[in-house]
């Protein structure tokens, strides 16, 4: 069973990550966008004119919705590692060793180690019948076969697991 989490949570478990394992204070924005597909979780870094304007947290609610509570922890903490080594003025970016080592030694999983988990739509040309399948409704509306520049039909959706970054 998937048991519900919400933002205030989250970020009661990223407060106490982060100062328990980095002590680091955990003073950034920690939000669940409804918008998010392509991902399961990111830290997100805003600038403008090579300054840094806003950074976050930033997790799926499909993600949330779909998988059960040490799995979105697991996430979650990862993401937290990013954010904490960013403000120690450590590597932290995924293909970073020193990144991919902290990880190791706290036992959370690496990018890439989660599937997928919640609503796909899926469409077909109505010209030459290519099929496919989205994260995202109203694909038809927006775009056409590249092959032959025809429209899609809506299929349906179904809850599947391609694999997916976080």
């Amino acid at each position: 069973m998937v048991s519900k989490v919400d933002e205030k949570e989250l970020l009661k478990y990223a407060v106490t990550f982060s100062k328990k394992f980095f002590n680091v204070d955990f003073n950034i924005p920690l939000r669940i966008s409804n918008r998010m597909t392509a991902k399961l979780g990111a830290f997100v870094i805003k600038t403008r004119y090579n300054r840094v304007i806003n950074e976050e947290i930033v997790m799926s609610k499909s993600f949330i919705d779909n998988n059960p509570r040490h799995v979105i922890l697991d996430v979650l903490h990862h993401e937290c590692v990013h954010f904490c080594l960013y403000r120690i003025n450590k590597p932290y970016r995924d293909q970073d060793d020193y990144f991919k080592n902290t990880l190791k030694k706290l036992n959370i999983s690496l990018t890439r180690t989660y599937r997928y988990k919640g609503i796909l739509h899926h469409y077909q040309c109505m010209h030459c019948n290519y099929k496919f399948t989205k994260r995202m409704k109203g694909y038809e509306k927006r775009y056409v076969c590249v092959r032959c520049h025809s429209r899609f039909a809506y299929l349906g959706q179904s809850n599947e697991s391609p694999y997916i970054d976080f």
